[in-house]
């Protein structure tokens, strides 16, 4: 399983993309203020976790190895009382968790670019993927949260081949495009749009790659913010105090146990009035 990791070049400055296009461009349904369905009551929502290694994590036995949130947030949800199902081509479990199925993939960026994982291997980018997966799942929820690995360009030096061709700076506009094209192919989803908790590698880094790091954030809460069938999920406002040393593993960027808990109790909070939501 491939795994965010920082890599020793230096990151590049490039041309910026173009601005991305508003939603009026694209969807007009994505600023709707018409809510898609009732989530209160009724069948099992449909909730798609889509991102990187941070929703797939690895080992739930391990406590060193990458946890994702979604064995914690199942939890929460079910004593909650709500009726949902996880949806998604992957199979990772979580720890506490007892629904695998997400659509986290470690390494991937948001897309589109021709970053790999290795020779051969299919792109390694969310926008690649969106259709078939979308179209097989059919989520009434999206909580996405992507984007970390555009931060950090890398050549094709690896003997497994792997390649990430992109530009840190493009990342808050391919963010836009990404939330764009979701509200595209799944019309009657919630999207629900996270920043990234203040985990080491970046709290630690340049300044360059701090104000990377914030800019993407930054969009993240800004696209949430618009209305609509868009949500937010403050991640990086909620645990500016709470996240610790603890909440990460060695490597500075995944959560430990405890983090990915802190991370649940934030998305639930923000999910929770979604699912309340009625016509």
């Amino acid at each position: 399983m491939t795994h965010f990791t920082v890599p020793t070049t230096a990151v590049t400055a490039g041309a910026a993309l173009d601005a991305p296009s508003t939603a009026a461009d694209t969807d007009p349904d994505r600023f709707s203020t018409e809510p898609s369905r009732p989530m209160g009551t009724g069948p099992a929502v449909r909730i798609m976790p889509l991102g990187d290694s941070l929703t797939q994590g690895d080992d739930p036995a391990d406590p060193m190895s990458p946890q994702s949130y979604r064995g914690a947030l199942e939890a929460r949800l079910h004593a909650a009382g709500y009726a949902f199902d996880f949806v998604g081509s992957d199979r990772t479990p979580a720890r506490g968790g007892t629904d695998a199925d997400n659509e986290g993939h470690g390494g991937f960026t948001i897309g589109p670019d021709e970053s790999t994982l290795c020779t051969g291997c299919p792109p390694a980018n969310l926008r690649a993927h969106l259709d078939g997966w979308l179209d097989e799942a059919r989520p009434d929820v999206i909580i996405l949260l992507i984007g970390v690995n555009d931060l950090f360009p890398m050549d094709r030096t690896t003997a497994a081949g792997a390649y990430r061709p992109v530009r840190p700076e493009d990342a808050p506009a391919k963010l836009d495009a990404l939330v764009d094209r979701i509200a595209e192919l799944a019309p009657q989803a919630e999207i629900m749009v996270a920043s990234y908790p203040p985990v080491p590698v970046f709290r630690t880094a340049g300044p360059e790659t701090r104000a990377r790091f914030d800019a993407l954030n930054d969009a993240a809460r800004t696209i949430g913010t618009s209305g609509g069938r868009l949500h937010y999920i403050p991640l990086a406002e909620q645990l500016a105090v709470d996240w610790t040393l603890v909440d990460t593993i060695g490597d500075g960027l995944h959560p430990s146990p405890p983090g990915s808990d802190k991370i649940a109790a934030v998305i639930e909070q923000a999910l929770v009035p979604v699912l309340d939501q009625t016509p």
